[in-house]
Parts: C-alpha cells; structure tokens; sequence
C-alpha cells in the first residue's frame, strides 16, 4: 500500500511509445497521493514538481505543500509523456460519467 492508502501498482505504458519491454526494478518504489503539480522549464529541461497540500492559510493566501518528487525530463521525453496522458484521459473520460469541472489553481 501507498501512503495515500492505495494499492501499489507498476505504471501502464502504451506499447507504440516505449521501445521493446522495458523491465522495471521496483525495490526502491515509494508511492505517493499527489495533489499538486507544477511545471517550468529550466535551460533544456522540463522541470515535473509532485507535492501533497499540507495546509492553507487563508489571511497569508498562501497552500504549504511538501515537495514528494522533482523530476527533469527532456523536450522529447516530455512530449511522450504528453501524449500517453492525453490518451489515457482520453479513454478515461470515454468510460466515466462526466464530472464537475476541475478547480482552477492548486
């Protein structure tokens, strides 16, 4: 189980966009709720921040959010990554009843 109470899973990967199978080692997997993503470039790089809110200060306008993980891909591992999200949401909304539009912001 994760801390966020779920099952741990390996992660799907559409077989057009990774080359041959590709062998996971699991042994050092931590898995995390994530309920905060941001994105930003820095040099050739595309810069993924995971983090979990903590708690909201309303007089501040501030959330506190623990940073889980940072990841750096490249421009092209990027676009892979765009598109396998874009179909898996895809599929996704095919198969569920809609639902309320996300909140914007955090």
């Amino acid at each position: 189980m994760d801390q966020g109470g779920e099952p741990k899973t390996e992660p799907k990967t559409s077989s057009a966009a990774a080359p041959g199978h590709l062998g996971w080692d699991t042994s050092e997997l931590q898995s995390h709720r994530c309920t905060v993503a941001t994105v930003s470039v820095i040099r050739e790089k595309i810069v993924l921040n995971f983090g979990a809110k903590l708690a909201r200060d309303p007089r501040a306008g501030e959330v506190a959010v623990e940073l889980l993980q940072r990841t750096a891909l490249t421009p092209l591992t990027a676009k892979h990554l765009l598109a396998m999200l874009q179909r898996l949401i895809a599929e996704h909304d095919a198969r569920s009843p809609p639902s309320a539009e996300p909140r914007a912001g955090l």
